[in-house]
């Protein structure tokens, strides 16, 4: 076994909530709590999950954006969570990520060419000034962006042309894993393809590996190699999109699908489910979604469930441990 390129064990992310200065209780947002994930070479790794499971915290603590509170991050069969900024320097030409927002993660004072050529001229600047400029014009080409959109800024710019400029910038310096949150969510969705094939395309010429956040079940379908299911901080279930799709084992993955509408289905009925997502300020005890869970029983209730393999899947349930579903 080839030892994966991005190795997370028992991630914890707390974030402290602002009180009162008398008040005694610090509470804290429970945001990640004990994620396992391993991300092989070459692999379109998917994180999906509703709004607010932590798939952001989790893209953005692997690139050492946010500090984790508790557990190991190893890159390359090196630990890289707990080094300081400068010891994390030779990662970060390693290691790039494209943002969700591609109006916001723009810089409105800077020109593409300024954008694009910052990056480089920070992480190999023993390159000449000819160099830069033939290097940047060859990746935007690459992306399919015109070389002379370089003197222009980004508010000329359409939505899915704004995020081909974010890619070229990842690419500009030739990184080997790509963190890409949500990098279609607010494009139209015939842009949406156009953008998906392109990173597609160049994972392929580059021999890149992502790690694909998204909320989009059809997209992990189109673009991913594995998947990972996410509740409230917590890795429900992790296989291929092959085998999601086909026979989900978690209860919450079983919930998920069920919502996709369906060419040939007359009627679209929804699954019902009780009650509310919990806060992660109080997380509630054992499984975090025994609470809407129609097969929990007293041990959901008070234990944890461990990712364990069934079958060319990892699976933390009880209730498929005990056969149960």
């Amino acid at each position: 076994m080839t030892e994966p390129l991005v190795k997370v064990q028992d991630l914890q992310v707390h974030f402290p909530i602002q009180v009162h200065f008398l008040s005694r209780e610090k509470p804290v947002v429970h945001a990640l709590n004990g994620v396992d994930v391993e991300i092989d070479r070459g692999d379109a790794f998917c994180l999906v999950g509703e709004s607010g499971c932590g798939k952001t915290t989790l893209g953005r603590t692997i690139m050492g954006l946010v500090r984790p509170t508790v557990g190991e991050i190893s890159y390359d069969g090196e630990r890289i969570s707990g080094l300081r900024d400068q010891a994390l320097l030779p990662y970060r030409r390693r290691m790039q990520m494209i943002f969700q927002n591609p109006y916001a993660s723009l810089n409105p004072r800077m020109t593409v060419q300024q954008t694009l050529e910052e990056p480089l001229r920070f992480h190999k600047s023993e390159l000449s000034d000819a160099e830069v400029r033939e290097h940047t014009e060859n990746v935007m080409v690459s992306v399919g962006n015109d070389p002379g959109w370089g003197s222009r800024y980004p508010h000329e710019f359409s939505g899915g042309q704004r995020q081909r400029i974010s890619i070229a910038r990842a690419l500009m310096v030739d990184p080997e894993f790509i963190v890409a949150d949500e990098p279609v969510s607010a494009l139209d969705v015939s842009i949406q393809a156009q953008v998906l094939n392109l990173l597609m395309k160049v994972r392929k010429e580059r021999q890149l590996t992502y790690l694909f956040i998204t909320h989009d079940l059809s997209v992990v379908q189109h673009f991913g190699t594995r998947v990972a299911v996410m509740y409230l901080g917590t890795v429900c279930e992790m296989t291929t999109p092959k085998t999601l799709f086909a026979t989900p084992r978690h209860p919450y993955s079983q919930l998920l699908l069920s919502a996709i509408p369906k060419l040939g289905r007359k009627t679209f009925v929804p699954v019902k489910v009780p009650g509310e997502v919990p806060s992660p300020i109080d997380l509630p005890s054992g499984c975090v979604f025994h609470g809407r869970c129609r097969f929990a029983n007293e041990r959901c209730k008070s234990q944890v469930p461990e990712l364990k393999n069934y079958s060319g899947a990892q699976v933390a349930c009880h209730a498929v441990e005990e056969d149960r579903l």
